[in-house]
């Protein structure tokens, strides 16, 4: 289900993401403001990339309202959430919240990593889920990789 059987680049110059997925996974090009949703097996991946007109948050304090606000906006669409952990971190160089908990997709019960970057006048989200008995051994040998892979620029 991991990179071990290799790996295809996908790259979205209209959005500014290049990544990387295991060989063997199908990805399918979104409409705006989706980039590109991925499956292999239980696990998908969905990239969005929402533009902002507003000041993208920078500063620990602007990133902490913003995950804040995030919980919030989770908690209101599926009253089932769990969270898990929440944090401000930076990925690839940039400002980025992450969300981790248990949520409810099509009716099944997911765990999801959602990675918030903001970069280049938008919020690029990266959302990937699996079913609880599957999520550790994915995010190990798909999600952290893919994210190691992730490239983010200028939308051209």
């Amino acid at each position: 289900m991991g990179f071990a059987a290799g790996r295809q680049t996908l790259s979205y110059p209209a959005a500014g993401v290049t990544m990387a997925l295991p060989r063997g996974w199908s990805a399918i090009a979104g409409r705006a403001p989706m980039v590109v949703t991925a499956s292999g097996g239980p696990a998908t991946v969905t990239v969005w990339r929402y533009p902002r007109t507003e000041a993208l948050p920078r500063t620990r304090a602007s990133l902490r309202h913003a995950l804040s606000a995030l919980l919030g906006a989770v908690r209101s669409r599926d009253a089932s959430f769990r969270l898990e952990s929440a944090r401000v971190l930076r990925l690839v160089g940039r400002p980025a919240v992450q969300v981790v908990g248990l949520e409810t997709v099509d009716g099944q019960p997911r765990r999801v990593r959602s990675e918030h970057i903001y970069a280049h006048g938008a919020e690029t989200v990266i959302d990937a889920f699996a079913p609880e008995a599957q999520f550790r051994a994915v995010n190990a040998g798909v999600f952290r990789p893919l994210l190691r892979s992730l490239r983010i620029g200028p939308p051209r």
